[in-house]
């Protein structure tokens, strides 16, 4: 065999192998349409017992994504927070349940995007730590804010969310955020994910009610 021939070869094999690993990483991506997304939600690393992070009593959040919709519901010892994203109506709709109080916001998406502009503006730093959360490979980025606090966030590539918006922090992320820290009124918290479920989304989630709620303007 010429040595041209084995040239030839050599770079078909390279051909071959290339779009063998490209193929793979790219079964390895989910991108991700329809899922509920349970995180629990913990008090920060300052606050702990004997090592350990304390769960906050019956603090979670739950984010239904369907499409380009999404609902999260913050449920708390206080109460309950919904915040619907709607692409079609381009708007936002906040619930609010406190007690035997009811309130309904509705949000332009131009409002939307003023309240969560300190998160828009973070600066997002990458790491090449890795962790695995509810089975997934995550990866390390820090975000700053423009007044110098910090949040971690762990993220995985193997699923990529059609819908960013439950998220404020989630389009500057390549994948999916498994555990994240944040604000709670004033107190530091990590939100980390306790179950991740892949089943159909029910329509009915993002109605918003007709009745029943006091309604509020944005402030």
């Amino acid at each position: 065999m010429s040595n041209r021939c084995r040239q030839m070869n050599r770079k078909f094999l390279l051909g071959l192998l290339c779009a063998a690993c490209l193929c793979s990483g790219l079964q390895a991506q989910r991108r991700l349409t329809e899922a509920t997304l349970v995180y629990k939600i913990y008090f920060d690393e300052a606050d702990t017992i004997a090592g350990s992070s304390v769960h906050l009593q019956e603090a979670q959040s739950i984010s239904y994504l369907k499409g380009a919709n999404s609902r999260t519901d913050l449920v708390t010892q206080a109460g309950k927070q919904s915040t619907l994203f709607i692409s079609k109506t381009a708007q936002v709709v906040l619930l609010k349940e406190y007690g035997g109080q009811r309130y309904l916001t509705r949000l332009s998406l131009q409002q939307w995007e003023q309240s969560n502009k300190k998160y828009r503006e973070a600066t997002i730093q990458f790491f090449s730590d890795t962790l695995r959360i509810a089975g997934y490979r995550c990866n390390k980025a820090v975000a700053t804010m423009a007044d110098g606090s910090t949040f971690s966030i762990w993220y995985t590539g193997e699923l990529v969310p059609l819908n960013k918006e439950f998220l404020p922090m989630a389009g500057a992320l390549p994948g999916l955020i498994l555990s994240f820290e944040t604000l709670l009124g004033e107190r530091k918290v990590r939100y980390t994910i306790d179950q991740l479920l892949f089943n159909p989304v029910p329509q009915v989630l993002f109605d918003i009610p007709e009745s029943g709620y006091r309604l509020l303007e944005a402030q």
